[in-house]
């Protein structure tokens, strides 16, 4: 019965505790959503506000150049990581979108 209790109480903790510590290790190289909001907030803030981020309308090909130039700035301290973070939230969440294709008008 000792057995079968303590077998027990093993593998409960070990369904517990397993995903629980495997959790960070699974996770690729990517931020968190949350963590690149973090980086973006705490960065950009420190020279001008998030709205005229927000409101910038950049387009994708634009994010890069914009961060790399701010990232050259005295007192910036943006790290080459908080730059890629950076260029994946700004290119997912603040781009403007690419015009639509304008199909050719027929001739006649």
């Amino acid at each position: 019965m000792k057995l079968i209790t303590t077998t027990m109480i093993l593998l409960v903790a070990a369904f517990v505790f397993i995903p629980v510590m495997s959790g960070p290790m699974a996770q690729t190289n990517a931020a968190a959503p949350d963590t690149q909001q973090q980086i973006f907030e705490t960065k950009c803030q420190k020279c001008h506000s998030l709205d005229r981020v927000k409101e910038a309308h950049l387009t994708r090909e634009m994010v890069k150049p914009t961060i790399d130039r701010m990232k050259s700035k005295p007192g910036a301290d943006i790290s080459q990581t908080d730059a890629e973070t950076l260029y994946e939230y700004l290119s997912k969440y603040f781009v403007i979108p690419p015009p639509p294709p304008v199909s050719p008008i027929p001739v006649k």
